[in-house]
């Protein structure tokens, strides 16, 4: 079941999706569901384990199924995260209908933002904090990626240099907007 006013924000890893979630939600007033937000909480809560790339994983799975049943709770809310694996198809399932952003850059921009982040105050419990070598995947993952295309309306927004936000935020309510006229979900 999808929440009414979902806009899904999705991308690679390190390609601005945090920070165009964050500037979406606040310009909208729409509460944000993170999935790295409740992945590190329960990394607090939970500990860190031995096998921590595995639990990372198993964290992340976790958190996504989360911000998945939060997302049911909400009538309006943005919700962000790397939908990756099975997270991917749970994602396409549950967003159906909803307004996605979809964040890319230049690859050899999301390797270096990667590699920036990690001397950064970044959470352990991410995978590119436990396995350092993960960074070098980060290009790759940028020039692959593609959105969920999901529906109602896909805003590309390419994170590498300076974002447009009044066009963007005029954008994602334009997108709510013709979504609520032609029936889709989006009240």
């Amino acid at each position: 079941m999808t929440a009414k006013g979902t806009i899904v924000v999705s991308g690679a890893p390190a390609t601005g999706k945090s920070t165009v979630a964050a500037a979406v939600a606040d310009n909208l007033g729409f509460p944000l569901l993170s999935l790295d937000m409740v992945k590190e909480t329960l990394a607090d809560v939970l500990g860190i384990k031995e096998e921590q790339e595995a639990w990372s994983y198993t964290l992340g799975d976790a958190a996504a199924e989360v911000v998945f049943r939060l997302n049911d709770m909400f009538p309006y809310a943005v919700v962000e995260g790397w939908w990756r694996g099975d997270r991917r198809k749970r994602a396409e399932e549950q967003f159906v209908g909803c307004v996605e952003i979809f964040c890319r850059c230049e690859p050899s921009l999301a390797e270096r933002r990667m590699r920036a982040r990690q001397g950064a105050n970044r959470h352990l419990i991410h995978r590119d904090m436990v396995n350092p070598e993960l960074v070098q995947e980060a290009a790759r993952l940028a020039g692959t990626v593609l959105p969920l295309g999901v529906g109602a309306a896909l805003i590309e927004v390419d994170t590498s240099s300076g974002i447009d936000w009044d066009w963007l935020c005029g954008a994602v309510r334009d997108a709510l907007l013709t979504a609520t006229r032609t029936g889709s979900r989006v009240p």
